[in-house]
């Protein structure tokens, strides 16, 4: 099975994805844990990825959609696999497209978990995340038995310091911009399915399985190759096809016996007589070969016209898809824009929590 999760931070695609993973018994695929294995085994993908991500950037779609494209072909993804967080535009969604169609191995279906805006802010605010074995946890909903302490391990439970109303806020309304042309590029593909995310883990559990009911894997066949044309030699002779013509008996008519004035038969010669004119007037074939030529013109006058009304048809077109795509990459780029700056605002965020907490530090250690 072969699924694609779409869904706001803190919808709980996160949870539902483990879940599909061990009931489909396929793999997770992650963006973030792939850059992160990627850097880590210093492939060249990774150390691409790292050197981008060093100069604070964000890593370009055709370094992640390479490792994409890497990790779906392993042997362990033959079955299918969970997709999560990726794509997150329309080309990122095109590529994957691509790539599995090439593969004879389409998306069998994608998951949009729907949330409402307060309580996803909510389910953020009180996310808790094991450092150790990586459960969530949340301070409203799902709180750990002891403070700080994962339940599974005892390590210590992080707050992501992002994890606050307004860069909740921020994040939801990029979100939002992003989702809704994948979500019609999907519904059009007619594979979208939408999930109400609100309730508990079993609730929204429930409503996947009645989701993907009755849904089984895709698998289209791989074009073959067409077979090469074999061009002959200018040495070789060149084939003949030898027609068996069949012999015709010829049918003689009986001939006619007539009676001459003495009794005796005679055979009677038949004669064959051609009737052609005495003269062919030079003015009507002028005429006719006039009137062919005035046919002719006017045949191919009309298919010059036909050509010519084609290809403004064809210009019209390819201006109105210029112009669709400029749009579409201003959309990019100030979507592009809007990520870069809610990063930048989340970094400068970090280091004035952290300046302050410097501070904070120096005056308890002044005070002690």
């Amino acid at each position: 099975m072969k699924l694609i999760l779409i869904g706001a931070p803190g919808s709980g695609k996160g949870t539902q994805a483990k879940y599909l993973t061990e009931k489909y018994h396929i793999p997770l695929i992650s963006t973030g844990d792939l850059l992160r294995a990627a850097v880590a085994a210093q492939t060249p993908l990774g150390r691409q990825a790292k050197t981008i991500m060093d100069a604070g950037q964000l890593v370009p779609n055709d370094i992640v959609i390479g490792m994409i494209r890497e990790r779906i072909t392993r042997p362990d993804a033959d079955q299918g696999f969970v997709l999560d967080g990726f794509p997150r535009n329309i080309a990122q969604a095109i590529a994957v497209d691509s790539i599995l169609d090439k593969l004879g191995r389409p998306i069998d279906a994608v998951l949009q978990f729907d949330v409402d805006a307060e309580m996803l802010i909510q389910r953020m605010i009180g996310r808790l995340t094991c450092i150790s074995c990586g459960s969530l946890f949340n301070l409203f909903t799902q709180p750990p038995a002891i403070d700080d302490k994962c339940d599974n391990c005892g390590s210590t439970l992080h707050h992501r310091s992002d994890d606050n109303e307004d860069t909740i806020e921020r994040r939801l309304q990029i979100f939002e911009t992003l989702t809704q042309p994948l979500s019609d590029h999907y519904k059009h593909k007619g594979i979208l399915h939408i999930v109400e995310a609100h309730g508990d883990i079993t609730e929204v559990t429930k409503r996947v399985k009645s989701a993907l009911r009755g849904l089984r894997p895709k698998r289209t066949p791989v074009k073959p190759m067409l077979e090469p044309i074999v061009i002959p030699s200018k040495n070789t002779a060149p084939a003949v096809n030898h027609v068996k013509i069949e012999k015709r008996e010829l049918k003689l008519r009986p001939r006619k016996k007539i009676k001459t004035l003495t009794g005796n038969t005679r055979i009677k010669k038949l004669e064959i007589v051609k009737e052609l004119p005495d003269v062919i007037h030079k003015k009507s074939i002028k005429a006719v070969t006039k009137k062919k030529v005035i046919a002719s013109k006017a045949a191919v006058e009309k298919t010059v016209a036909d050509s010519k009304e084609a290809d403004a048809i064809l210009d019209k077109k390819l201006k109105q898809l210029e112009v669709e795509l400029k749009q579409t990459k201003a959309q990019l780029k100030q979507v592009a824009d809007a990520e870069k700056a809610l990063i930048k605002a989340e970094k400068d965020k970090d280091a004035a929590l952290k300046k302050a907490l410097k501070a904070e530090t120096a005056k308890l250690k002044k005070s002690k």
